[in-house]
């Protein structure tokens, strides 16, 4: 389809240098809002449900999240790498994309349900909430390849109104599903949510893949094979289920080894710490845009990521050991007293090394280097499920978050030693600073 000058600048407008500080605004507020409303909505199921009650549901809701997140980013970060270059290709792609997604949602979904009702007691053998994993890994997995979708669309702007609808959504629902059907309330509330936002973008954006209205043209001049999208799919699915995966399966985890009122306590804790994660994630998503456009300043650009996002996490982490076990509190007595305040220290420290390791892990995505941080989060994987049952076993939701600490322990460690090794020149009179060896 042939186009006019004025078309072809409203396209390339949405994309490229001029956007990138826009577009990593946009993805912070909604990060911001989500983290903010996140912590309404735990605290609204805090107060309406008891601990071994909301412990059960925590579990749950932890499958649907963390399996649905790993779908989404496996296909999501293939969208946001190729769709904006792939100009008549992206339909294609895009329909592709879907292909995989269904099928690896629904795999993943049905073997997740068979894990739910067979290794959690409280659920054992049931039917209705094994359909509810199902249905709700499709639903979550689908909003989230939306936001992914949006963004390489040039639509990143639309992401702070779409997650503020679905966080007030959610949180509106809650106690409407907690006085009437009073059936796994937390779990059906992120459900039905999902469902109506997907629901009424789903059909806007095929309509802006078909047409390409305001899309650029083909930035690759031999066009995008399918071979090079399925290997980004395959690299990225892996990558998120051992990173963000890993650490949203961990309440369901600490219920099953330590039961339902520890993983209360320890998806509740973690619901904060997180908080501090997303905010920290949206720096990260502008550091690869910028590095992978300017790779000799990447080492800066990530030192300076580097330094905000520790003394955001530092600071943030301190405010919630002070303030979070108080609320608690007051929104449950029982909280307080199984320790609160330790439980949501050790997250919070271990949130610290994350976000140490998210910018050091983004810097290598910009340099196209997957495969040592997918070595990393495999044996952080192993060590994680190696621990967790001893720890939990033992000490509860502390020792969830125990054995997510020694996990980032071990993750900057390794970080360190990859910096000391990489930097240090090889020969004799090699430069010292050079851009691939300037590493953060």
């Amino acid at each position: 389809m042939l186009r006019t000058k004025a078309q072809q600048h409203e396209a390339l407008s949405r994309f490229g240098p001029a956007r990138l500080y826009r577009d990593a605004g946009s993805m912070a507020s909604s990060a911001l809002a989500n983290a903010l409303l996140g912590m309404a909505f735990w605290a609204v199921a805090a107060k309406m449900f008891a601990p071994e009650q909301l412990g059960v549901m925590t579990a749950v809701l932890a499958v649907i999240v963390s399996v649905g997140v790993v779908v989404a980013a496996g296909v999501g970060d293939a969208y946001t790498a190729l769709l904006p270059a792939a100009g008549p290709d992206r339909p294609r792609l895009y329909r592709r994309g879907q292909r995989y997604f269904l099928g690896l949602a629904s795999v993943t979904g049905l073997c997740a349900a068979v894990a739910t009702v067979n290794w959690l007691d409280e659920v054992r053998g049931s039917l209705a909430v094994a359909a509810l994993v199902v249905v709700g890994i499709l639903a979550w997995s689908a909003l989230t390849l939306q936001n992914s979708t949006l963004v390489a669309l040039g639509r990143a702007r639309w992401l702070p109104a779409v997650n503020i609808v679905a966080s007030l959504g959610k949180i509106a629902l809650l106690p409407l599903l907690a006085l009437s059907l009073q059936w796994h309330s937390l779990e059906l509330a992120n459900v039905l949510t999902a469902v109506v936002i997907v629901a009424v973008l789903r059909p806007v954006i095929a309509k802006m893949i078909d047409t390409g209205d305001e899309l650029p043209e083909s930035a690759i001049r031999d066009g995008i094979t399918t071979r090079k999208f399925d290997r980004f799919v395959v690299q990225t699915t892996l990558s998120s289920a051992l990173s963000m995966g890993l650490v949203n399966v961990t309440p369901f985890l600490v219920t099953v080894f330590a039961g339902p009122e520890e993983g209360a306590l320890f998806a509740l804790s973690l619901s904060l710490a997180q908080a501090l994660d997303f905010i920290a994630a949206a720096l990260v998503v502008s550091l690869v845009v910028h590095a992978s456009s300017t790779p000799d300043q990447a080492g800066a650009m990530a030192r300076a990521i580097l330094v905000r996002t520790v003394l955001f996490a530092s600071v943030g982490g301190l405010l919630l050991v002070i303030v979070a076990p108080a609320v608690l509190g007051m929104l449950n007595q029982h909280y307080r007293e199984m320790n609160a305040t330790s439980v949501i220290a050790v997250l919070a420290a271990g949130t610290v090394l994350r976000c140490t390791y998210m910018v050091w892990a983004g810097l290598q995505r910009a340099r196209r280097n997957m495969t040592l941080p997918l070595l990393l989060n495999f044996a952080c994987a192993v060590a994680l499920f190696s621990i967790m049952p001893v720890l939990c076993s033992s000490r509860g939701a502390l020792g969830g978050s125990l054995a997510l600490l020694y996990v980032g322990l071990g993750l900057v460690a390794a970080i360190g030693v990859h910096v000391l090794v990489t930097s240090h020149p090889r020969k004799r009179g090699e430069p010292q600073h050079s851009p691939q060896a300037e590493v953060t």
